[in-house]
This record gives C-alpha cells, sequence and structure tokens, in this order.
C-alpha cells in the first residue's frame, strides 16, 4: 500500500490505487506472490510518498522495484557496511538518497520521495514464504490491500470517525477503472480441495495435482485479506516431487521430498527420569524469568504416571526442589512443584557448573536433563572435560536464552552429552521452543537417517545430513541433481533400535517457474543453516560461515543479519544504446535490519484486514476489559500451565467429577477452536481426553445432557484433527459411542456423528452455549478473578472469542 503526505497543500482526491495484479505460485507447501500494484496522484499537488507492505509472519522478500517519474529502481542486496559506506559517501557529495525506514520478515517501508501531480507510480512486490500446515490442510494468507491514507495530525473526532467507517467496512475512494486481478498457479503433492472464505474464487484443474487459482469477473473486494485453504484429501507419510529443467543445454531438477512420520506404533509405556536447570541469575531479571518459570510448568505438566523429576535454581548456590534426587511425578509433588517454581526470584549469579556437576552425581545415572539460561560461563574447557568424563547415560538438552547466551558453550555442552542446543532469539516466545523441544524428547523420533537415492546423480543436498525426525512434524528434504530424473529413494532410520524404511517414487513434472521457487526456497533455508551453525562456532570457523552467507544472501536477492538493501537505477543511454545501472543509497535504521520485530507493532492505521462484514454485538464495559486483557493465545498459555497431574482441568482440585469433566471439556474445545497452533500442547491434551474417558466410567455416564454433548464435540473433533495419539484411539472411540447412547438412546450412532460433521463445528459449540431473545448473539456471564482458580471461564471465553472471530 502506499501512504502518503502534503506538504501545506490542499489535496482534492490523493493519492488512488488504480490497479492490483497477484499472482503467484505455490508447490507442495511453498509458494512465491508477485504483487503489482499502480497508484495515481490525483490531487493538483505534489505529495510525499511512502511504501508499506505487511508480510506473512513466515515471509521473506524475493524482490522489489519501482518506476516513479520515469526513474525504474531495483532492490538488490548488498554486505551491510558496505551499504552504509555507499549512503554515507553520497550524503556527503549530496546525491539524492532514499530512506528505507524499516525492514524485517513482518514489514517492509520505504520512503520513495517526492509524487509530483497526475504521475502514476507503479510498485512490485515479491515474497517466497512456507505456508502454515495444519490438520492437512495448508494456509494461504495475502494480506489485504487497502486504499492510501492520509498521514497529518489529526483531532480525536476525525480518529473516531476513521474508526467507525472501518469498522461499517465503507469504501471512501472511489472504485470506478479499478483493476483487481488474481491468478495462483497450485501443484500439490495429493489432491486437494480449495477454500477461500473471503473472496469468490474460480478453480480451473489440469489433471489431479495443478489447478489454476482465479477471481471471479467483476470482484472488487480488497479490504480483506485474501485467504486461501488448501486441504490434502490424503497425506501419505513420506511424497515428494521433481522438477526438471535446463541449465547449459544440461538436464537438471530439483529433488523435493516430504516426510511426516508418524511413530505411534514405536511408541512405549516407559517411565523417564527428568532434571530441569534454570537460571535465576540477575541477567535473568523480568519477562525472561517469567517465560522460563511458565516453560517449567508446561513441561511437568507433560510428564506422565511413573516418571521423576527434580529441579535446581541455579542462582549464587544451588536451590534444589527435592533434597534426596528425583521424585516421583504424581498430584501431590505437581501441586508442590508448582509453588516451588512460583516462589523462584533473581540472585546475582548464576552457578552453572555447579549445577551440573550436581545432576550428574546426584540424580541418578540415565536423566535427561534440561538446562535453561541466558548467561556465558568460565573455564568453558574445563567444564566441558568434566561433562565429556562423567557423562554415563545422561543426555543434557540446551536453551540458550537471547543474545546474551554462550552459543558456542551451549552447542558444545549439548554434543559432549548426545543431547541438542536450542537457542531462543529476542521477541521468540521462551515457552514456545522450550516446549516443542521437550514434547521430542518425550516422543519416538527417527535417528541413524541415511537416504539411498536410487539412479539419481545427486550434486548436493540440503540438509547434507539428517540428525533426527520428530513425530508427526513436516519435514523438507531437498536435492540438486544433474541427468535423468527416475527410479525411487528409500529413507532409513532407527527408533529405539527398530528399523524405520520407507519408500517414495517419484512424479515428474517439468514447470520452470515452480522449479525456480523450489530453489529460491533450498538457498534461503541454506541461509538460515548457517545463521544458525554460526552461533555455535568462533574465529575463523566464522568469518567463513559468514562470507558464504554474504555470497548466498546476494546470489539469491535474500536480505540476511548480514546483508541489507541498495536501489539500483536502470536507464536506457540513448546514443549508446545501452542500459545503465546507478547505485541510489539507502539511509537503513539499523535497529530494523535483525530477524524479529516488536509483535505489538501497531500498523492497522497503514493497513486494514477484515474477518467479517456483519454486525457485531458490543461488549459490556467488563466483556471490553477482559477481551482486551486476554488475547486468545494469553488464555491458552495460562490454562495449559494449570493442568492437573491426572490430565483434568478444574478451578478447584477437589472439584467433583462432573465440574472436572466440563471444565476440561471446555478447555479441549478452547484448544481445537481456534486458528493457533497447538502442536506443543499435544501431549497434555492426550492427556486430558484420557482423562474424560477415565472419567465418565466412574461417574456412569450420569451427568448433564450438556456435558455429555461437550464431551462428545470435544472428543470427536481432537481425534478428527489428527492430535489424538493411537493408543486412546480405540478408547475414544468406545466413550463416544456411550456418550452418544446416553443423550440419544434410540438413534445410531453414527447417524449422530454425520449430523455433528453436517453441521459447522463452530456451530454446534455455538448452541452449548446461552443465546439472546432474537436467538442473533451468545449471552453469556464471564467474571475471572484468580486466574488458576477461574479455568472454566477463561476456557469459555477463549471459546467466544473463536466464535467472535
Amino acid at each position: 500500500m502506499l501512504s502518503y503526505a502534503n506538504r501545506d497543500t490542499k489535496i482534492d482526491e490523493g493519492i488512488l490505487l488504480k490497479k492490483v495484479n497477484i499472482n503467484g505460485n505455490l508447490c507442495a507447501g511453498y509458494g512465491e506472490i508477485f504483487i503489482n500494484q499502480i497508484y495515481q496522484n490525483c490531487s493538483n499537488e505534489n505529495i510525499e510518498g511512502v511504501y508499506i507492505f505487511p508480510l506473512p509472519a513466515a515471509a521473506i522478500i524475493s524482490g522489489f522495484e519501482a518506476e516513479i517519474g520515469g526513474r525504474a529502481l531495483k532492490a538488490v542486496v548488498e554486505e551491510k557496511d558496505k551499504a552504509l559506506q555507499i549512503y554515507e559517501n553520497a550524503k556527503l557529495r549530496g546525491d539524492s538518497t532514499f530512506s528505507l525506514e524499516e525492514f524485517s520478515p513482518h514489514l517492509f517501508k520505504i520512503s520513495i520521495g517526492k509524487i509530483i501531480s497526475g504521475e502514476t507510480v507503479k510498485i512490485k512486490l515479491s515474497y517466497i514464504e512456507e505456508l502454515d500446515y495444519k490438520d492437512s490442510t495448508f494456509k494461504l494468507t495475502i494480506p489485504a490491500i487497502s486504499q492510501p491514507k492520509i498521514i497529518r495530525n489529526r483531532s480525536k473526532i476525525e480518529e473516531l470517525k476513521d474508526n467507525l467507517v472501518n469498522k461499517l467496512g465503507i469504501r471512501k475512494t472511489k472504485e470506478e477503472n479499478f483493476e483487481f486481478k488474481v491468478n495462483i498457479i497450485v501443484e500439490s503433492l495429493s489432491k486437494v480441495d480449495f477454500r477461500c472464505p473471503y473472496h469468490n474464487i474460480k478453480v480451473e484443474r489440469e489433471g489431479d495435482t495443478v489447478a489454476k487459482i482465479s477471481l471471479e469477473e467483476n470482484y472488487y473486494l480488497t479490504d480483506k485479506d485474501f485467504i486461501l485453504f488448501i486441504r490434502e484429501r490424503e497425506t501419505l507419510e513420506a511424497d515428494g516431487m521433481i522438477y526438471e529443467y535446463k541449465e547449459n543445454d544440461e538436464e537438471k531438477g530439483i529433488v523435493y521430498m516430504r516426510m511426516i512420520p508418524k511413530l505411534d506404533p514405536y511408541e512405549e509405556d516407559i517411565t523417564e527420569h527428568y532434571v530441569f536447570l534454570i537460571d535465576i541469575s540477575d541477567t535473568m531479571k523480568g519477562e525472561k524469568l517469567e517465560q522460563a518459570k511458565n516453560a517449567l510448568q508446561l513441561c511437568i505438566r507433560n510428564l506422565s504416571k511413573g516418571d521423576t523429576f527434580d529441579m535446581i535454581a541455579l542462582g549464587n548456590k544451588l536451590i534444589s526442589f527435592s533434597q534426596n534426587g528425583p521424585i516421583e511425578f504424581n498430584a501431590d509433588s505437581l501441586r508442590e512443584a508448582s509453588k516451588w517454581i512460583d516462589g523462584l526470584k533473581t540472585e546475582k549469579d548464576a552457578d552453572i557448573f555447579g549445577g551440573i556437576k550436581y545432576s550428574l552425581e546426584n540424580e541418578g545415572s540415565e536423566n535427561t536433563i534440561l538446562l535453561f539460561t541466558d548467561d556465558s560461563v568460565e573455564d568453558e574447557e574445563k567444564i566441558l572435560s568434566y561433562v565429556n568424563e562423567n557423562i554415563g547415560d545422561n543426555r543434557i538438552f540446551t536453551f540458550g536464552i537471547d543474545s546474551c547466551a554462550n552459543n558456542y558453550f551451549l552447542n558444545k555442552l549439548a554434543h559432549e552429552s548426545y543431547g541438542k542446543a536450542e537457542f531462543i532469539d529476542i521477541g521468540q516466545r521462551i515457552e514456545d521452543v522450550i516446549l516443542r523441544q521437550f514434547n521430542r524428547i518425550q516422543s519416538p523420533q527417527v535417528d541413524g537417517i541415511d537416504i539411498n537415492w536410487g539412479r539419481l546423480q545427486v550434486n548436493s543436498t540440503y540438509p547434507r545430513t539428517i540428525e533426527y525426525m520428530y513425530d508427526r512434524e513436516p519435514f523438507s528434504i531437498f536435492a540438486s541433481v544433474t541427468g535423468e530424473v527416475e527410479g525411487r529413494i528409500t529413507l532409513k532410520g532407527y527408533v529405539d533400535g527398530k528399523e524405520y524404511l520407507r519408500r517414495i517414487d517419484i512424479d515428474n513434472f517439468s514447470t520452470e517457474e515452480n522449479a525456480s521457487l523450489l530453489r529460491k526456497v533450498w538457498a534461503r533455508k541454506k541461509m538460515k543453516s548457517l545463521e544458525m551453525n554460526m552461533k555455535a562456532q568462533r574465529g575463523q570457523e566464522k568469518e567463513e560461515m559468514k562470507r558464504k552467507l554474504i555470497e548466498l544472501s546476494k546470489k539469491s536477492g535474500f536480505i540476511s543479519p548480514e546483508t541489507t538493501f541498495i536501489l539500483m537505477e536502470l536507464r536506457e543511454e540513448p546514443v549508446l544504446g545501452i542500459q545503465l545501472k546507478n547505485i541510489i543509497p539507502i539511509k537503513v535504521n539499523e535497529s530494523t535490519l535483525g530477524e524479529k520485530i516488536d509483535e505489538n507493532l501497531e500498523s492497522g492505521f497503514l493497513y486494514r484486514s477484515f474477518t467479517g462484514d456483519k454486525e457485531e454485538k458490543e461488549y459490556d464495559s467488563d466483556n471490553s476489559y477482559l477481551d482486551k486483557k486476554y488475547t486468545r493465545e494469553k488464555l491458552i498459555r495460562i490454562i495449559a500451565k494449570n493442568q492437573f497431574a491426572d490430565g483434568a482441568f478444574v478451578d478447584y482440585e477437589d472439584s467433583n467429577l462432573e465440574d472436572k469433566i466440563e471444565t476440561t471439556s471446555m478447555v479441549m474445545l478452547a484448544f481445537i477452536i481456534g486458528r493457533e497452533n497447538i502442536d506443543i500442547y499435544t501431549n497434555q491434551l492426550n492427556k486430558a481426553a484420557n482423562f474424560i474417558c477415565d472419567s465418565y466410567d466412574q461417574v456412569d455416564f450420569n451427568v448433564r445432557d450438556d456435558i455429555l454433548e461437550m464431551s462428545i464435540l470435544a472428543l470427536n473433533n481432537i481425534k478428527k484433527k489428527k492430535i489424538l495419539k493411537d493408543k486412546y484411539v480405540l478408547k475414544v472411540d468406545h466413550i463416544i459411542e456411550r456418550l452418544c447412547e446416553s443423550l440419544y438412546p434410540k438413534e445410531d450412532t453414527k447417524h449422530i456423528l454425520k449430523n455433528l460433521m453436517d453441521n459447522s463445528f463452530k456451530r454446534n459449540v455455538a448452541s452449548l452455549f446461552k443465546s439472546s431473545e432474537d436467538g442473533k448473539y451468545i449471552e453469556e456471564e464471564i467474571t475471572i478473578v484468580e486466574e488458576r482458580n477461574s479455568i472454566f471461564n477463561m476456557a469459555k471465553l477463549a471459546v467466544l472469542k473463536a466464535l467472535k472471530n
């Protein structure tokens, strides 16, 4: 979108958006989107222009061009230090420059200078992204393209007017002679179905795996995100694609394989022993410590009956939760552990070496040790040498929190102890990273992986080596090949010593655009790998990786922490008949060049995304307060860290069994009804489902009808969303059948479930709540006083917020 400000002049119409063309190539979960926009200054005066585009969270810019006043400008990547020097030299000479005010994976903002009256501005922006994948469905989101807005000081009344206009979806600019087109080619691994909630689309299929998506004619709606859901009818555990192309008259190809290991058959009910080491030094003070404590609360709630654990706070001295080594996980130990975690406070230093020694010498010989720290250590080699000599059958997993952490040491420590290091950047949620890795530790995983490429002539692969593949997590493998593409690829590994073998037959496609897309995706993944590996290196090795990263960044056109953009002006020389290139320096704000951006950044005044155009009922004052205080994400985090040892969610531990079933069912609905990725809560949701099943046997299904219905919806949909583990499927099916018999004794279970499937899940959930007299709104009272004792109301609020959206 283009925003603008006038320079003490009266604007008649300002800048109008005249044309938006969106083109794209989607291939097996990856996509490149090309957005072409044309703006015109329809005012009588010159204005200053700023171009802003909010990128999807997982996207990165692959190209930017602008045509302004006869000047053709193209963004190219240059080493950061060189780009800054170019700018400083130009400033000294008095040359014209551009201002790159913001750049991150989430926002692109560039000042493009003066736009004279009547002038046209053409913008071309492209980006690649890995699509969201959940429940066998890919989701493509292209941010809404809104009409330009005037940037100026406004009164409170003007702001209220604009807010009202936006809320009601009123268009403020003329639409005549406006063009909006979408043309997206989709190539999938298998047969897929398409759904677009806010736009009328036309689907033209070419065989089972290729489709063209476009808009119906005369469709001009641009004030909503373009969202495309692509649902696979069948998801295979191992699948892949090959795209062939020619380079210098040589046959080449890009091989892409996607693995989604489902390792339930390998899962065994064995007890595990865990030791959690948490840094409470002064550098962890504030939000870091709170998030680390939340992560610890979630980790212990992922333990199972028979597991043992201990926790050690690393301060000026060691503070151990248990004085006698690991203790058994149960309701009593969980209750005491939660209090212990809540009471942790920071101290001046952290005795990390002492914590490691204590764990290896006092906690048994087969522990999984997790270390959370943001601190550096002294005597690195002494600690590593000690661990090497004393590790035994223990494993250490390290979590380095933000850039203060000693990444080199933590990597080496994990490597010496057969564990794995994870690094949490500024802006990332500490709980998410820790809990995702902890779930991996607890679940079966494929290791010792070997790939036999058959008759393919493979030049290089990404990743070069595969350490692990995790249960139910999509994993991508790329290879560059030369010559004829044919045959079969065999992947072999081991899960807890048992052989894991998968064979992938190759389908051939000849789409040059998508071959180009996969090469770009491959380059981006190589860059991310280099960035991660640099954290574990020092000296010459780190400098060599930095050189490779800069080289790959410039070649691929993707910005990195070591590079930035410069603008290249392309112009024809009429006398010589050649194209001349001129570098246009860009002023760069250093603070915006990192990989992360403040997640609370307000950019709504620059673009607008509507999720629906129906009138909504206003909240009363209390609900308005709750709505602002608790996002759905925050509600889910709070609820998750208040699960009891038996898997139940309830306001008070001594509540009766009916209340426990009701609250646990409502919590499950709260998790599965939203759009958030809830993979990190898989273990907890399975424990909750198991609790509901066991509890109904105890109450002999003698509970209120609305609770029976709530439980049916919760259990049926956790299974439908493929969150439920195989070991619980038969038990859940049996309980659903018994629940249906209790609720509808004269009806067939299959018929009841079919009716549930025919109605939308949200409509069925909405029927659980009180409706207004006219049936248009849900009327529920929600009171949250003390969070840990308001779990039912918090779950209810999370469900209602999802229904509202």
